[in-house]
């Protein structure tokens, strides 16, 4: 027998009990021959035995270390046989003719690389994902998410979109391999916006396949991080998705803007601390005093109580913390560090990254934004009156296609940050 047409490939880092979730929803499609890959992802709770025992009909692979979803998804698709690869989410099930659905697409679009599933909430009653959009600076909104199933406005079968969403997508084998896959490096969220970027400006297209439907719980998996490791790969991965996939046109046109505004949301992090403004601010321009610190430790007693009070000053002994200086908790300013400091680390591979895709390239950005115009979306502290401002607006291009919106109107519409979790 031949390769099958399609692999289904699932991660799972940590959850046996989600293995009902993905996997046996896969049992239809597995007895008419689609390949069901399913990989460990260093998990800690036997998962991969688990799954042989309850599914001998999937392939099962392990990692003994978390690869991320991007380092799984590639084990995956190492260990798979199709020409199409399929992706579903751990925390999600297909409905009936899910992979069908996806091949049928690709069938009748020769252009298009990749198909993007729907997801709806694990009872069916309202969308988790249609569509997406891209900032100028490479965060990612679904468009959508959280609307009543009968008040959504699916895009129509075939339509281009700029990404697929992880949790549901298929991609031909040779447009994957010729892409570079998944951007390993990012370890979780914003690989399919880098992906969708890269399969575009090789002249190949992302379409939608609305009939490709999965149930999803909702961020059941990505809830493990937390939201501070979360924001770490938000942010970092941003500037590595803009700097991997931009071309030099678009970083001559956009880099500036990007990295203010980075620096510009750790500078109003920083401010917005109650014990870091005064050691934040310009030195030379502020004419304010440092915060008394018998008045912070009073602060600190009256907020937390005084078990956190006694938390916070045995860290300062045991870290060793220089009296008088502020220390940085798992916040907006550490999580924004800690994102620079990842991405710096990073930038060689950044660039060796962008090189492999200015090889294969064939459409250039500024046409690429014609498609698909970047967002200006105030979504952070300070960022209302930096966006407003005459000077963000001097280092934004001219000619270059730009949407403006703000946050209110998008969550009007149900929008929120994307990523495959």
């Amino acid at each position: 027998m031949g390769a099958p047409a399609a692999s289904v490939i699932v991660v799972i880092h940590a959850g046996v009990d989600r293995l009902d979730d993905a996997i046996a929803s896969l049992a239809s499609e597995a007895s008419r021959g689609v390949q069901v890959v399913l990989v460990d992802n260093g998990s800690e709770d036997d998962v991969a035995e688990a799954a042989r025992r309850r599914y001998a009909w999937a392939k099962v692979v392990r990692s003994d270390a978390n690869l991320g979803f991007s380092g799984g998804v590639h084990l995956g698709v190492e260990a798979a046989d199709g020409d199409v690869l399929v992706l579903l989410n751990d925390d999600a099930a297909a409905e009936d003719g899910f992979v069908e659905a996806h091949l049928d697409a690709l069938a009748r679009h020769p252009e298009a690389a990749a198909t993007a599933g729907r997801l709806i909430s694990w009872d069916r009653r309202r969308h988790d994902f249609l569509r997406g959009r891209v900032t100028f600076d490479a965060h990612a909104f679904q468009i959508g998410q959280g609307l009543p199933v009968h008040a959504g406005d699916p895009p129509a079968d075939g339509e281009p979109l700029p990404f697929p969403c992880g949790g549901n997508m298929a991609v031909r084998r040779r447009d994957w391999e010729r892409a570079g896959g998944f951007d390993r490096e990012l370890f979780a969220y914003f690989e399919d916006v880098e992906l969708g970027w890269r399969l575009t400006a090789m002249g190949r297209d992302v379409i939608a396949a609305p009939a490709a439907v999965a149930r999803h719980r909702g961020s059941a998996t990505s809830a493990r991080l937390g939201d501070f490791r979360r924001g770490v790969l938000f942010e970092r991965n941003a500037l590595r998705v803009f700097f991997a996939c931009a071309d030099e046109d678009c970083r001559a046109a956009f880099g500036s803007a990007v990295l203010v505004t980075f620096l510009h949301r750790l500078a109003a992090f920083a401010a917005a601390d109650r014990d870091l403004g005064w050691w934040a601010a310009d030195p030379f321009g502020s004419s304010s005093t440092p915060p008394d610190r018998a008045s912070r430790w009073r602060r600190r007693l009256r907020d937390g109580g005084p078990g956190a009070f006694l938390r916070h000053l045995v860290s300062r002994i045991v870290g060793g913390a220089r009296v008088g200086m502020p220390t940085l908790d798992d916040g907006f300013v550490l999580m924004q560090l800690r994102a620079a400091r990842g991405f710096a680390d990073g930038l060689g591979a950044t660039t060796a990254r962008r090189r492999s895709l200015d090889a294969v390239r064939t459409v250039p950005d500024r046409d690429l934004l014609t498609r698909f115009p970047r967002l200006v979306v105030p979504t952070y502290r300070g960022d209302a009156e930096l966006f407003a401002s005459d000077s963000f607006r001097d280092l934004l291009p001219a000619g270059w296609p730009l949407e403006w919106s703000d946050l209110a109107d998008l969550l009007d519409r149900s929008v929120s940050g994307v990523g495959d979790g």
